[in-house]
């Protein structure tokens, strides 16, 4: 699975357009008076004018799998990593074999930096913004994970991931996963409270292009 085109929400254009270009020096492809759109890798990210505050996503974007030292250097120096409960802010996932560095964007969306070690991305250039891949993860939030879990597989064909429980569980594969998860549960590493966040996107899967929205409850456009 591959995330072609991700779109979000934001109550201020400006501002989201500000760190995406200056902060994490994404190139801003187009920019109307109710949305922008970045180029993150192979994946175009659009955030569109909506008046609701307070919504907030989980997004993570693969980086080359031996670069996390060079992405830990490269963001500390622009943004806070994200912490848990013990002052840790550096994670691998043995049961992923990844490592992942946590940040929030300037509307709060919690954003993942993940390095995959069982995929071939090596860059020989230094971390750069040019040195994210694509987005990889999308977290979708609703109040019945199995029910949801099981509508994605019957619509789009996509099948559990690694690891799921009645709270968590990932869809997809190594290259594209959406994380659905309970409203309410804690995201990691800070625990902050999931709650449910429109989204557009479009992924391929399979040989075949998929396009659906979401507002809460999974949904056909």
């Amino acid at each position: 699975m591959h995330i072609e085109s991700l779109t979000l929400f934001t109550p201020d254009l400006d501002v989201q357009h500000a760190f995406y270009t200056g902060v994490l020096g994404l190139d801003a492809v187009t920019r109307t008076p109710s949305s922008v759109t970045f180029r993150a890798g192979r994946t175009f990210l659009t955030f569109r004018q909506h008046r609701d505050p307070g919504r907030f996503s989980h997004v993570a974007f693969d980086i080359p799998r031996h670069q996390v030292d060079g992405a830990e250097t490269w963001l500390r120096a622009r943004v806070p990593l994200l912490e848990d409960a013990g002052g840790t802010s550096r994670f691998p996932m043995n049961g992923w074999n990844s490592e992942s560095l946590y940040f929030e964007d300037a509307a709060g969306n919690i954003l993942e930096f993940i390095a995959r070690h069982d995929l071939p991305n090596n860059h020989a250039a230094p971390f750069s913004s040019g040195s994210v891949l694509h987005v990889s993860e999308l977290g979708i939030v609703v109040p019945d994970v199995p029910a949801a879990v099981l509508a994605l597989e019957l619509r789009f064909g996509l099948l559990t991931f690694n690891k799921h429980s009645d709270t968590f569980t990932p869809v997809g594969d190594q290259h594209g996963l959406l994380i659905v998860v309970r409203e309410g549960r804690g995201w990691f590493p800070t625990g902050r409270p999931a709650a449910p966040a429109p989204f557009e996107a479009t992924f391929t899967c399979s040989g075949s292009t998929q396009r659906f929205r979401n507002s809460g409850v999974l949904e056909r456009p």
